[in-house]
């Protein structure tokens, strides 16, 4: 079974993926190859595997799934809306292109639309792995967690993996996913699988809701803090009117870039992507993919932990 999607022109599918999941560890549960990406998702209580390919940039993707009784339109708005396909990025590179620090950019980011978390709830799960250490060792943690807890589907001769639900995570137990190398991270990763298990906690609800309701509704909860919040925005919820301002890669990043090196702090981060009106949270976004790419180089701390442990108030 298959369909074909349109996209954005000059659209990349694997610059997209690769903006958020390194190429060499995977299955996050995402997983990538020449000129294809995929991974199973659980849909109505069922699994089902999705491959997208595209040959070349702006070509239309053409998406191939296991059988399953999900409808062809539930599964083309799913890859719309995690592909972020009908995310317009043309105010953010316009004022790339105006500022000599980051013209040069423009054409290795122009087609990238952001890739987000199927479900709120993974993507909250991935940015609590992410607090207190590098991009990539999380993606390594949450590898680790994808294989532990998951069986693969099998579909065109290849395994494809899934996220593992709230209580699959409930059940492994705090010593089960302190094996994962969570560290302290494993309560706040248990605690929050427990609520949304129980339910008493509906993260899915959570999309459109304005940020600050967000905020005062999540922060309460052990582990989740400012920076949580912020990311999860933009990973799950497709909120891109805020942004993690507090991030160090991307306060090294605009040090590199305008600060002869040195670090910005949170509000001179702030105060730059006000610099560039309302598309400024899309240009740090895009300045961060670019990061993860490799077309920014900040050095050997690039590894180095993102931000301070995050505590409730």
């Amino acid at each position: 079974m298959s369909f074909r999607i349109k996209v954005p022109e000059g659209y990349d599918l694997l610059s997209s993926i690769h903006s958020w999941i390194y190429s060499d560890i995977q299955p996050v549960p995402e997983r990538t190859g020449e000129g294809f990406f995929g991974r199973a998702y659980h849909l109505e209580n069922e699994h089902v595997a999705l491959v997208i390919k595209q040959n070349t940039l702006g070509e239309v993707l053409r998406v191939r799934w296991s059988e399953s009784g999900i409808s062809r339109i539930r599964l083309k708005k799913l890859v719309e809306r995690t592909l972020g396909l009908r995310f317009n990025n043309e105010d953010a590179l316009a004022q790339m292109s105006e500022d000599p620090a980051i013209s040069h950019l423009v054409p290795g980011v122009a087609g990238i639309r952001p890739y987000m978390s199927p479900t709120p709830f993974e993507a909250l799960i991935k940015t609590i792995i992410q607090q207190q250490v590098s991009y990539r060792a999380a993606n390594i943690f949450t590898k680790r967690m994808v294989l532990g807890l998951t069986k693969p589907i099998s579909f065109e001769n290849q395994s494809w993996y899934y996220f593992p639900d709230a209580g699959t995570i409930t059940k492994t137990g705090i010593e089960g996913l302190r094996e994962f190398g969570f560290g302290y991270k494993t309560e706040y990763v248990n605690g929050v699988a427990n609520l949304v298990a129980e339910g008493n906690l509906d993260i899915d609800s959570f999309v459109g809701v304005p940020h600050e309701k967000v905020l005062a509704e999540l922060k309460s909860i052990r582990g989740i803090g400012q920076w949580t919040v912020d990311v999860l925005s933009l990973a799950g919820l497709g909120d891109f009117s805020v942004f993690p301002y507090g991030d160090l890669v991307i306060q090294r990043i605009l040090g590199k870039l305008y600060n002869k090196g040195k670090r910005m702090t949170a509000q001179q981060v702030r105060a730059h992507a006000e610099s560039w009106g309302d598309s400024g949270t899309k240009v740090l976004s895009l300045l961060m993919s670019a990061e993860v790419l490799g077309l920014i180089k900040i050095g050997p701390q690039k590894t180095h932990k993102r931000v301070p442990v995050e505590k409730p108030d």
